[in-house]
């Protein structure tokens, strides 16, 4: 009897530890100060040029006649 209501009292402490640490948790990912939807880059960033052997994506109707279907 002692055996078994050990157990029962040690698998509520875990199920109400880990209920705690999710409302926890949530509590801490749902800030009001959360950036996201306001990020901007700091700056703007110019890349360089690609190199000349680059391969550039085709604009408009590509003519394979769905050769990829």
């Amino acid at each position: 009897m002692t055996r078994s209501l050990l157990a029962v009292v040690a698998i509520a402490a875990a199920a109400a530890a880990a209920i705690a640490l999710n409302v926890l948790l949530l509590g801490r990912a749902s800030a009001q100060n959360d950036p996201v939807g306001r990020l901007r880059p700091a700056r703007q960033q110019h890349l360089p040029a690609a190199p000349q052997w680059t391969v550039r994506p085709t604009t408009g109707r590509v003519g394979d006649e769905g050769a990829d279907d």
